[in-house]
């Protein structure tokens, strides 16, 4: 019996209290884009000498790095050079027939005109060296800077930002409530555009244009918003 009085009692106060006293949390997503031109043409150049001299090697690959940490025209990234032994195998059995050196980098730049002047610079270098040298160059690709890439994300945080709290303030005519934003947690989606690096011989001949077209691309973030309407 006690329990049913209880129960009447609690029944009727929730009956008599305004619904505006009951409140609630939403959480949801919604995708932000925005459209921007890549700025940066992108190469990868790999350099190959083999002789059995290791002298041999450093000298001739150094007359491609003096001239690739001098040049002004282009950025240049991840500078490495490594030098391997090579041996053949027959029988079970090595013999060590020289050495492999190696020396890669990525390239960047804005504009087309001076990377070409570059690469042409590099092909000129193994055709006045006169020795077996192996030029390879990836294909050329637009990408996003890391400034362009930051300052869209930071004006997508702020559209996403400006929206919700218009959005909060919209309800409040369509619920009869006061919403406020508890939380935003903004996930940036990976725009990077990479890209396969096939990579081709440009020995012995000139690039008059590598560049490739240039066309827009995404980037986009999708935030996480919880509401409390109440």
């Amino acid at each position: 019996m006690k329990v049913k009085i209880l129960f009447t009692f609690t029944l009727v106060v929730s009956l008599l209290l305004p619904s505006s006293l009951f409140s609630y949390e939403v959480s949801f997503n919604k995708k932000f884009t925005k459209l921007v031109t890549p700025d940066l043409l992108t190469t990868h150049i790999n350099i190959t000498i083999e002789n059995e001299s290791e002298k041999f090697i450093n000298k001739h690959i150094e007359k491609f790095n003096e001239y690739i940490k001098k040049n002004n025209l282009v950025e240049k990234n991840h500078g490495n050079f490594t030098l391997s032994p090579k041996y053949n195998y027959f029988k079970n059995t090595q013999k060590f027939i020289g050495y492999v050196g190696n020396l890669k980098y990525t390239i960047k730049s804005k504009n087309a005109n001076n990377l070409n002047e570059f690469i042409n610079d590099l092909i000129d270098i193994e055709n006045n060296l006169k020795v077996n040298v192996k030029l390879r160059i990836s294909n050329v690709s637009w990408v996003t800077s890391s400034k362009l890439y930051d300052n869209s994300l930071d004006t997508l945080r702020i559209e996403a930002m400006t929206w919700i709290e218009t959005y909060a303030d919209s309800l409040k005519s369509v619920l009869s409530k006061d919403c406020i934003v508890k939380s935003i947690n903004i996930n940036k989606s990976n725009n990077q555009f990479l890209r396969d690096r096939t990579m081709e011989s440009y020995s012995s001949k000139r690039v008059s244009n590598i560049a490739p077209v240039n066309s827009s691309q995404e980037i986009r973030i999708e935030p996480n918003f919880i509401m409390e309407c109440k």
